[in-house]
């Protein structure tokens, strides 16, 4: 089973796509029952304004809502009810497969389902729009649409993997909106997958090669911990490529960083999600930005896993290096994690 996982390559690469939810592991099939876990399925609630329960236990993640963390039969049911249909595989099936047909958030869409194996409930769910979108342009431009409309539902989240993704981490699980560009032609594909916090960890706990997934986060009275990182690298990386002040804010807007200040030897900008902060100090020389300091209340452990897989190395987990690109990574007195960029 795979959950939500972002890929980079080196980060020159000119089309740096997603490991998709069910690419890796096609493990999409389940029995129809599964065995017994204590979960009442008629006690689940979709999105429920958690600040109002002591308890959120059964308190779920929902795709147009139906709550995730239910039996996979009783949310085929409830998908159909919608005008769903199932999509059958070519071929003798061994075992229930969880494909669907049909319109979400104004676009034809195919429906995958994340089944346990054991317990047989839905812990996340991918959606794949049919459309073929023939520029970047026509695909920004769906991008917004779409991320408007999961705002709207799953509150509000950060721009991801230099821009071709948002991701919205709440308390009940994650959503991740991405696009990408189709290998050999010049046209682009859309979709966003989402998880519940709590169905996935307990299909984590079964999954036997955990190497390429990401693991689940601690859960309080049925609460995931709060989003504590975002793409701090991608933004730098995108900053380092864009070394005009003009340029520079504009990536800083694209990311939805508020513009602060701009005197003639700084610009600044800060985002703010809940808890979480950074703020964006570029220094300048007249129209030039010479360095780039991000300071933020993020998880260091993360920022340098993300370092290391968009192609920068560190023999002190310190200081990182990438052709001419130099990272400096640090804490400041209190506790933010800085990174300066050159």
């Amino acid at each position: 089973m795979i959950l939500l996982a972002v890929a980079f390559v080196s980060m020159p690469a000119e089309a740096q796509l997603f490991k998709k939810l069910f690419k890796k592991k096609a493990k999409t099939e389940a029995n129809a029952s599964g065995k017994a876990d204590g979960i009442d399925d008629d006690a689940q609630v979709a999105l429920a304004p958690f600040a109002s329960f002591g308890d959120n236990r059964n308190n779920r993640n929902a795709f147009l809502n139906i709550p995730l963390g239910i039996k996979a039969n009783r949310f085929e049911k409830l998908l159909m009810q919608q005008g769903f249909v199932e999509r059958k595989n070519e071929g003798v099936q061994t075992s229930k497969t969880y494909f669907y047909e049909g319109e979400v958030y104004g676009a034809k869409s195919l429906i995958t389902l994340a089944v346990s194996e054991q317990t047989a409930r839905v812990y996340a769910v991918d959606v794949e729009d049919q459309s073929v979108y023939l520029s970047e342009q026509a695909v920004k431009e769906r991008f917004a649409n779409l991320k408007e409309q999961l705002v709207k539902v799953y509150g509000p989240g950060y721009i991801d993997h230099q821009g071709e993704a948002y991701t919205i981490q709440s308390r009940l699980g994650t959503v991740n909106m991405h696009y990408e560009r189709n290998s050999l032609t010049t046209s682009y594909t859309i979709g966003f997958a989402l998880d519940d916090a709590k169905a996935y960890a307990m299909a984590y706990q079964e999954m036997e090669d955990k190497e390429y997934e990401t693991a689940p986060r601690a859960i309080t009275d049925g609460l995931a911990a709060a989003c504590n990182h975002t793409d701090l690298v991608g933004l730098g990386v995108k900053l380092l490529q864009n070394k005009t002040v003009k340029a520079a804010q504009d990536v800083l807007r694209s990311y939805d960083y508020a513009l602060e200040k701009t005197t003639a030897k700084v610009v600044s900008a800060s985002f703010v999600l809940g808890n979480y902060k950074a703020v964006v100090s570029l220094a300048r020389r007249k129209q030039a930005i010479t360095a780039i300091t991000l300071t933020a209340t993020d998880d260091i452990t993360a920022i340098c896993h993300d370092l290391e897989t968009n192609g920068f190395t560190s023999a002190n987990q310190k200081t990182w290096q990438q052709g001419k690109m130099s990272v400096a990574i640090s804490t400041d007195k209190q506790g933010r994690v800085v990174l300066t960029l050159r």
